[in-house]
């Protein structure tokens, strides 16, 4: 988490924020249980993101720049452009699997409109919201890229909160949250204890609701059939524990919740009817 708020307050400054506002943005994001940092992205989408950048916000990148570097020589846009590639996606970050990339939200790091920048050079150019701007360097930790999701309607049911052993995030509604301002260290050949408590509009109305668990435990980059770790329908908080193989492999994979008050699905790449899905990074030691 450190790591993150620091490359905040740094991104902060370079895009204009004081040290006070870059430290009040720490603030929220630790009020914000580590959700408002948005996308989680691969070494190759985190080189495309900043191809797209290039390509649609070159203005946007020469202005970093120049709040970076104290130049007074002559640098040319293309020159200022490549200093900040090799400073993002340097050879030898991205040997080591590593690469930084900017994420955008607007002053109080939330995404209400659902925009993303490009992950692609080929990705076609959209207009940023006024208000965003680059809240965030981030680094990539996922090897692979999972499959997209979203909820039809999220404004009766959602996940409100999710605990594994002392791990908490509490969150508001949303159609697919990406939790990618911290990574759930777990240990292999234990057990961890899980609970996901629903979100209700109205908790006077019953509701039953199922909840679906996946865990890509091999990092294939996939949820398969033998990697839904729990289903189950119920009215209240769930509660269960995860055994944790022996034989998964090192590094930062992910673990996929779905609450859906419309039936569910078994398939994690399904969108679903009401509710939330919650993607988490997950690694085990």
């Amino acid at each position: 988490m450190m790591n993150t708020v620091y490359k905040l307050s740094q991104i902060a400054l370079l895009t204009g924020l004081s040290v006070a506002a870059s430290n009040a943005a720490a603030n929220t994001i630790e009020d914000a249980g580590f959700n408002q940092l948005g996308d989680m992205l691969t070494v190759t989408e985190a080189k495309g993101r900043y191809e797209w950048l290039k390509k649609c916000y070159d203005g946007l990148l020469v202005e970093m720049w120049e709040q970076m570097y104290d130049s007074r020589n002559i640098v040319s846009k293309e020159e200022k452009l490549n200093q900040l590639r090799q400073l993002w996606l340097s050879g030898a970050a991205l040997a080591a699997g590593k690469a930084q990339y900017l994420t955008f939200a607007n002053e109080d790091f939330t995404n209400p409109y659902d925009w993303t920048a490009g992950t692609s050079a080929s990705d076609a150019c959209t207009i940023m919201p006024p208000e965003y701007k680059a809240v965030a360097l981030k680094t990539s930790l996922l090897a692979n890229t999972y499959c997209a999701v979203s909820s039809y309607d999220n404004e009766w049911e959602w996940i409100e909160q999710v605990k594994v052993n002392d791990f908490v995030h509490t969150s508001g509604t949303s159609k697919h949250t990406r939790v990618s301002g911290k990574v759930i260290n777990l240990r292999a050949k234990s057990q961890a204890n899980i609970e996901i408590k629903p979100g209700l509009l109205d908790p006077d109305y019953p509701t039953l609701f199922d909840v679906n668990v996946w865990v890509d435990w091999d990092h294939n980059g996939q949820f398969d059939s033998n990697e839904l770790v729990h289903s189950s329908t119920a009215g209240s908080t769930v509660k269960f524990t995860l055994p944790v193989p022996a034989s998964t492999p090192e590094g930062i994979t992910l673990m996929r919740i779905a609450l859906d008050a419309g039936g569910g699905s078994s398939n994690a790449c399904s969108d679903i009817h009401y509710g939330e899905v919650e993607d988490y990074l997950l690694s085990v030691r």
